[in-house]
């Protein structure tokens, strides 16, 4: 759904928002040149008023009256400045002896040195910046110059400023719906993805660009949740469907053990409850097993990580298998390269070595061979992929001298309720619970055929020792 108002929009506030601060800030700048500008034009007025009073005022203590005189009528008749130029002789009393403009209204002045003076000049009154100084003879003279530059400017730089703010203006509103409009088009295929998605179509994913900016990165993080989301909804599709198929046979079991029970006597009765009591037994294994896995999933235990000592853990791993794997004719060797470090939950990391520790045991004998198996555990820093160019981590691999697997087992041994060997005791779900784990901690597992032997491989995000 598009948005109907332009206000309505975030992106739309937010640039909008952003372009009156800019404009804010040109409005500070250009005040700031104003004033700047404005006062060095004034400064340079009253520099010329002082420095052309203080040349009459040496003039008439050098030559005298009548030079002075003379000066100004020169002054007056030299046709420099005669637009702008402000030049006043008066008596002591206010009239004037030979001037351009007349004091409006006209008095006597009795303010002395640099000053605005309104005067009139050619029938129209004029504000002009004049030196005033009264002379050793008592007249008084005012020199200065017309202010209409300095007005002139202020009425240009006032029309540039408002031309530019409107200007400004104009553009922030463009911009901001501008950037709406290419945000709301980014936007929309995360909205639509996420209403198909809303809709029961998992597979939905939002298209990714080559660009590494904001949205892309945001339609990758999406991407890898849908990602994650659809293969948990897989495996509980997965489980529910195997669930069924798994409940169905001891269930029957139980169904027909009571009905035989029923039809038969006291004493067969007391065997086949016996019986009975066993597969219940066995389905609250199942189900007790299939609780741990999805509380594991459920991210409960993240609260628990601390810091962990992979070398100690893996000795502790060790000492509870060695007797086992030895009464049966096998060596466990450990290797720990370095003092490896990770974060997260001892317990269950140490419950998931000890599950593929377990496996090893059971299904990794040499071919042909009368003893139990060898194992080798593992541990040191590695990258994520087994590469120089992945991410830093610590591994930990559990490796078999037993016959392997073909591809199709090792693609689903993951995967829950399945068994290789179903000949073999077990449930299938073993496995199952160390990706939980792994997953939990941002790891990954792998196997690997390794001729002979079978490789379990953990990798875990490493934390450095402190």
């Amino acid at each position: 759904m598009r948005l109907v108002k332009p206000w309505s929009s975030l992106a739309f506030r937010l640039a909008l928002s952003y372009g009156a601060l800019m404009v804010l800030t040109m409005a500070i700048v250009l005040s700031v040149f104003y004033v700047q500008t404005v006062g060095v034009v004034r400064i340079k007025f009253d520099k010329q008023a002082e420095n052309h009073l203080r040349r009459l005022t040496e003039h008439l203590a050098k030559y005298g009256q009548g030079a002075l005189e003379a000066e100004v009528r020169q002054t007056l008749l030299d046709g420099v400045n005669t637009d702008t130029e402000i030049l006043i002789l008066m008596d002591p009393e206010g009239t004037p002896i030979m001037a351009n403009a007349q004091v409006f209204p006209p008095r006597r002045l009795t303010a002395m040195g640099v000053r605005e003076l309104t005067v009139k000049r050619n029938g129209r009154l004029i504000v002009g910046r004049v030196a005033v100084s009264e002379l050793s003879n008592g007249n008084l003279l005012a020199v200065g110059s017309d202010m209409q530059v300095q007005r002139n400017l202020e009425e240009l730089f006032g029309q540039a400023s408002l031309m530019a703010a409107i200007a400004a203006c104009i553009m922030a509103v463009i911009g901001a719906l501008i950037f709406r409009r290419v945000v709301e088009e980014r936007a929309a295929d995360i909205r639509s993805t996420m209403s198909r998605v809303a809709a029961g179509d998992l597979r939905q994913r939002i298209p990714v660009t080559g660009n590494d900016d904001e949205f892309t990165l945001l339609n990758r993080d999406i991407n890898t949740m849908l990602d994650r989301l659809e293969q948990l909804m897989e495996g509980i599709r997965h489980v529910s469907n195997t669930i069924a198929h798994n409940l169905r046979t001891p269930l029957t079991r139980i169904l027909l053990r009571l009905r035989n029970a029923q039809q038969a006597g006291q004493v067969d009765q007391s065997a086949v409850l016996e019986k009975v009591a066993e597969e219940v037994a066995e389905l609250g294994i199942v189900f007790e097993k299939l609780l741990q896995i999805a509380e594991v999933e459920s991210g409960a235990s993240r609260q628990n990580f601390a810091p962990m000592d992979i070398k100690a853990l893996l000795v502790d791993v060790v000492d509870f298998y060695e007797p086992l794997v030895e009464d049966a004719g096998g060596v466990l060797h450990l290797d720990v390269q370095g003092e490896p470090m990770a974060l997260g939950d001892a317990d269950l990391i140490a419950s998931a070595v000890a599950n593929l520790v377990d496996n090893a045991i059971k299904y990794g004998s040499a071919p042909g061979s009368e003893h139990g198996a060898d194992l080798r555990l593992h541990a040191g820093v590695a990258a994520e992929h087994g590469s120089e160019g992945g991410a830093p981590g610590v591994e930990i691999t559990v490796q078999d001298q037993g016959p392997g697997v073909d591809e199709k087992t090792l693609e689903n041994m993951t995967t829950r309720f399945f068994r290789a060997d179903s000949e073999r005791e077990g449930y299938g779900l073993g496995l199952a619970s160390v990706l939980a784990i792994v997953q939990l901690h941002g790891g990954k597992l792998s196997f690997h055929n390794r001729q002979p032997g079978l490789q379990a491989r953990i990798w875990l995000p490493a934390m450095a020792r402190t």
